[in-house]
């Protein structure tokens, strides 16, 4: 038999006790050694089994988060809450997700949780910040930063949201925006935010009109009376209407503040009944001022009443500017006035509202829903599409003295001119070309000769009698100047002189019945359009003197009617460029003083130009309005 291998054979001694002898050298050296050996594996604990779930979870998370999927990733850190509620790392994180998803409320709970449940990390600070600055609690969010910052001094990001901060901050206590800065897109995206702000005015009862703004003290023309930005905007294209809706449904459902407002914003145009509502508390329009104290309404109410209420919201209260139409809280309280004292400006999508004149205490502040240069049956008109049966305003109320027998005899020359129109159209001499085939020359003839016979004895018969009697020359002039455009000069400047002696007539007949010139003035701006095209007449005439006074006349009057609007601004602007083309010894200075008078209008408007080291500003604004004015497009400074 083979002899056993001894204790000594070398395969047992390269091998040291309880180890795997096909084991790897430096796994030996690895293994543990003696009783050790032989114990069995611990178990992990449950906390540490749950960690490690956690963080895959969490993981899952952090990658739908950075596919852009943030509402899936908020119940990936929800599942990681659930699991371990003092799980800091996914409570900032679920912050985040609802700050992208303007969740400002939750935000800033999950904020505070993180912060917390682990005090040593100083992330939550920046997500509690910044769901304070979306909150519009300012305040607090530049207290949060700085003590963030006494943590992080070199957190750059932390340093640019508290200059953004302390910017709102001014903006919503004081009213202090850098306008040039905001009207030419010269901040940071970041900095091109505007707080809302609430200046020297209060929702009051208004006779005839239910509710409406007015003055609590003295204010000066081109005062800041308030800004705000929309609590829903749309592009003013089809589908607005819808979008405006679904877009107040979303901001009440994500704020409990939101909906608060959104709860108490007029519904009802008609006075009556817009008078049985309470007036709101205005700390509703002061987000700045928030404890943070607010909480959706137990039991809330049913999607449909909501959305329905959202509905009227926008049928009523909603604002209609040049390329956008949008809900804004404090102005849909604003009442619509055909000589507005207040003007608004929107930058991007926040709207300024400004006075445009002085205004003394408890004053009611109106705008304008519309463009008010025409006449009174035409305004009417426009007025019922904004739920406004009877304009319950001092211009409208003038211009319906005499409306019974203007609209006799409006209505007696319609007749005539339609008679005059089927003979022409049913003569066969004026189907040779260049004759009156469609026999509208004819027509305006007609009427024109019975506003002839119309007695003018009140506003309304003024008006329209005016308005007859320059149909009459309309047509052709408006023909020439076309002509004239497309020829460049080269067809001959069609002749003024027959709108001139019209002017003349209204001025003469305005003092005879008795206007005064702001009353005067209402009256002219519902026949703009003849003294405008005497001003293109004179224009294409090269007769820029003539033209100059003209265009005087035009912003005097837009200056009672419809005064530091944008046509008033543009006006103004059109009378500078026709002082520098004038040339001449004297060209210097009327260019000065036109540029002055226009300057003190556009301070008005936008806040800025008329200071004695603010004339870049001013030609700037200048330039815009020009450019406006020629190629007949919208105000610079609205967003679409």
């Amino acid at each position: 038999r083979p002899a056993r291998p001894s204790r000594a054979s070398p395969v047992h001694a390269a091998t040291p006790p309880h180890t795997n002898p096909t084991m790897a050298p430096e796994a030996v050296k690895k293994s543990p050694v003696g009783i050790v050996a032989d114990l069995p594996a611990q178990k992990k604990k449950p906390s540490e089994i749950r960690a490690e779930k956690n963080e895959a979870t969490r993981e899952e998370g952090n990658a739908l988060f950075k596919a852009g999927n943030v509402t899936a990733a908020a119940a990936k850190y929800t599942e990681c809450i659930d699991s371990d509620p003092q799980d800091a790392l996914s409570l900032a994180n679920r912050a985040e997700c609802y700050l992208r998803a303007r969740q400002f409320h939750l935000a800033l709970r999950d904020a505070d949780a993180a912060r917390a449940a682990d005090p040593a990390k100083p992330k939550a600070l920046y997500k509690r910040a910044m769901a304070l600055n979306g909150l519009g609690r300012y305040p607090e969010a530049v207290k949060t930063l700085k003590e963030l910052l006494a943590v992080e001094p070199e957190d750059a990001a932390a340093k640019n949201a508290l200059a953004e901060c302390e910017m709102l901050t001014q903006q919503a206590f004081m009213g202090d925006y850098n306008m040039p800065a905001l009207l030419f897109g010269r901040l940071a995206m970041s900095f091109r935010r505007c707080a809302d702000y609430v200046g020297p005015v209060a929702v009051a009862p208004i006779p005839e009109k239910g509710r409406g703004v007015v003055v609590t003290k003295d204010v000066k023309a081109g005062d800041l009376l308030c800004v705000s930005s929309p609590l829903a905007v749309a592009p003013l294209r089809a589908g607005a209407e819808m979008a405006l809706i679904q877009g107040l449904v979303a901001a009440a459902a994500r704020a409990p503040a939101d909906m608060k407002l959104i709860s108490c914003l007029p519904v009802e145009s008609d006075a009556a009944k817009a008078g049985e509502a309470p007036v709101p508390d205005l700390a509703l329009f002061r987000k700045h001022l928030s404890k943070g104290d607010e909480t959706f309404p137990d039991p809330m109410p049913s999607q449909e009443t909501f959305a329905r209420h959202c509905a009227a919201v926008v049928k009523t209260a909603a604002v209609r500017n040049a390329a956008s139409v949008g809900v804004y809280a404090l102005p849909s309280f604003v009442n619509h006035g055909c000589a507005p004292n207040a003007c608004k400006v929107v930058i991007g999508h926040t709207l300024f509202l400004r006075a445009a004149r002085d205004m003394q205490k408890g004053e009611e502040v109106v705008m304008k829903y519309f463009e008010v240069t025409s006449p009174e049956p035409e305004r009417a008109a426009l007025a019922k599409r904004f739920g406004i049966d009877a304009c319950a305003c001092q211009r409208c109320k003038l211009e319906r003295v005499g409306e019974a027998e203007a609209a006799a005899a409006s209505a007696e020359a319609a007749a005539a001119a339609k008679r005059a129109r089927e003979a022409a159209v049913a003569d066969p001499a004026n189907k040779k070309p260049g004759m009156d085939r469609d026999g509208e020359k004819a027509a305006s003839r007609a009427a024109a000769q019975v506003m002839e016979s119309l007695a003018v004895t009140s506003p309304a018969t003024l008006v329209a009698a005016m308005r007859g009697k320059a149909k009459a020359s309309h047509a052709e002039i408006t023909a020439a100047l076309a002509e004239w455009k497309r020829t460049k000069g080269k067809s001959g400047a069609p002749d003024p002189n027959v709108l001139v002696e019209l002017a003349t007539w209204f001025d003469a007949k305005a003092t005879q019945i008795g206007l005064d010139d702001t009353r005067a003035a209402w009256a002219r701006t519902s026949v703009l359009q003849v003294y405008a095209n005497i001003a293109h007449c004179l224009s294409a005439a090269g007769l820029l003197e003539a033209r100059g006074e003209v265009l005087t006349k035009l912003a005097a009057t837009l200056a009672a009617g419809d005064g530091a609007s944008f046509e008033h601004c543009k006006q103004l602007a059109v009378a500078v460029q026709n002082a520098r083309r004038l040339g001449g010894a004297e060209a210097a200075k009327r260019t000065a003083e036109a540029e002055k008078e226009a300057a003190s209008t556009l301070a008005v408007r936008y806040g800025c130009g008329a200071g004695e080291d603010e004339r870049e500003i001013t030609l700037e604004l200048l330039k815009h309005l020009e450019h406006a004015a020629m190629e007949s497009v919208g105000e610079f400074c609205e967003g679409a």
